[in-house]
């Protein structure tokens, strides 16, 4: 199944969202240049143009993926009110929003940093950010890093399999609870 990029669709990004929806939909190990130019309807050279090597490519993946996670916590913050742990209950809100499509992409992606740990560096400094807000938000820093922690830990668990929560009563309580710890700032 190809990718039916549209004209308003910048070329970058249309390979972009061909590479997702072939990890999503074929595995990470099928994740060639070739496929990609594939899904996206492009020409390897205008592939190449964008994205140099397979390495820059999920470089751009996972640039993109976690871009787009920042700007969707960035943009939470502000109906947060202002008061003590909203960078702290925006980034809970935008864990647990997390769709089962994006969750299966940055499985793909995750395994393919395990086979070059330098795609890793982006990230890290990403999570570096978020600490270092959480731990700055008005609130006693190690509710926040509990709050992070804790939805991580829901990310990784749904993007895993690893007993995951499903969408009911638990999940929703689960939520509520870390919200309520950024609210009050204490346990």
């Amino acid at each position: 199944m190809k990718a039916s990029p549209k004209s308003t669709v910048p070329t970058r990004q249309a390979i972009l969202e061909a590479a997702y929806l072939l990890v999503q939909t074929e595995g990470i190990g099928r994740l060639t240049l070739d496929a990609v130019a594939a899904y996206a309807s492009v020409s390897k050279g205008g592939l190449l143009y964008h994205f140099p090597s397979k390495e820059a490519l999920i470089k751009g993946m996972i640039d993109h993926l976690f871009d787009r996670y920042h700007c969707e916590m960035e943009a939470g913050v502000p109906a947060e009110g202002d008061s003590p742990g909203q960078w702290s209950r925006s980034y809970v809100r935008a864990t647990f929003r997390s769709e089962e499509q994006e969750l299966k992409i940055s499985a793909g992606l995750l395994a393919a940093l395990v086979n070059n740990p330098v795609l890793l560096q982006p990230v890290r400094d990403y999570y570096q950010e978020w600490q270092s807000r959480m731990e700055n938000d008005g609130i006693d820093p190690a509710i926040a890093t509990i709050c992070r922690l804790a939805a991580d830990g829901l990310w990784f668990a749904e993007m895993f399999g690893l007993a995951p929560l499903e969408k009911n009563e638990l999940r929703e309580r689960v939520e509520q609870t870390l919200l309520r710890l950024s609210t009050e700032g204490k346990p």
